[in-house]
């Protein structure tokens, strides 16, 4: 099943998981990937923005789109559309975002405030799709409040076949340390497949995630900004295998063939802007990487990008 066995997720993230770092994301060790959340409402008005984001090469597959919205009609006309448009693997809805833009829409983790309406969310995509559905959820709106195990049971009980759970609260955003104890709780609560999610930043975090929840599969997030490796390190830390960390030379490789390759997707325009992050990622941890940065965000062209990597690696 695609989601048991210690699956390894590349995590939907926003301005992030477009084909390119899924491409490299998948080349290091991830199993599964899942697309920037795309918004039902875009894909009803039929935004070119919004389709490009669920556009995906074959070679991605196994690959998720991940949706996000309020209105039970519109997830039920967008899943259709993008099971029969797009082909996935699978669609995944969004009820953990907890960002302010998306929250105040009434999506992402503001699901989580009216379990009727994710349920009939819920609903109306498992009926209205030909291809599996899964759910990202949140453990609760407000730390100590947690509801992550009833609205995984009525994910399940509407037909969804998975659930990826990030144990923290909407209010805690991205801060103090997820709740992994929430997500044993969940992983006893149900029958269908249950994903960790949260503050996995090497292999020693994965086994440890594993072996205290029981999950059936993980998914990396920011632990994968500029190491894709982290996938291929948390398979051999779970298999007991030696693991050696990327040499300089590979790190330098795969940020000029990153650049080249978005450069490339994308155009000169939108890359010399949107690598700076990448570029300053791959650096993390390099002396005098700080000053590399200023360099990097001051950066015009990709051509500039790619001599500083190259400055740093040297």
């Amino acid at each position: 099943m695609l989601f048991k066995n210690n699956t390894l997720i590349c995590a939907p993230m926003a301005g992030i998981t477009d084909p390119v770092f899924r491409s490299i994301c998948k080349e290091h060790g991830a199993d599964v990937t899942v697309s920037e959340m795309v918004s039902v409402d875009g894909i009803v008005y039929g935004a070119d923005a919004t389709f490009d984001l669920m556009r995906f090469e074959s070679t991605e597959r196994p690959i998720g789109i991940q949706l996000f919205g309020a209105d039970p009609q519109r997830f039920a006309e967008s899943t259709a559309l993008v099971a029969q448009r797009f082909k996935p693997d699978f669609i995944d809805l969004n009820a953990g975002c907890p960002v302010p833009k998306v929250v105040k829409r009434n999506g992402g983790a503001s699901l989580l405030k009216d379990l009727k309406q994710f349920e009939r969310i819920v609903y109306a995509m498992v009926n209205a799709s030909s291809i599996p559905v899964t759910v990202k959820l949140r453990s609760g709106w407000y730390k100590d409040q947690w509801v992550d195990v009833d609205f995984a049971r009525c994910a399940q009980e509407c037909g969804a076949c998975a659930v990826t759970l990030h144990p923290r609260s909407q209010t805690m955003g991205f801060s103090g340390h997820s709740c992994w104890e929430r997500i044993g709780e969940v992983k006893q609560s149900v029958a269908i497949p249950v994903i960790g999610n949260g503050d996995i930043l090497n292999g020693k975090d994965a086994l440890a995630m594993l072996r205290q929840t029981g999950c059936d599969g993980l998914m990396v997030g920011r632990g994968a900004y500029g190491n894709p490796w982290i996938f291929s390190e948390i398979r051999a830390v779970i298999s007991g295998r030696p693991y050696t960390p990327p040499s300089s030379q590979e790190k330098l490789r795969l940020a000029l063939s990153h650049i080249e390759h978005y450069r490339y997707t994308y155009g000169e325009y939108r890359a010399a802007r949107e690598m700076k992050k990448h570029v300053s990622w791959y650096i993390k941890g390099i002396p005098g990487a700080s000053q590399w940065r200023d360099r990097i965000f001051r950066a015009v062209s990709t051509d500039e990008l790619s001599g500083i990597v190259r400055g740093v690696f040297s």
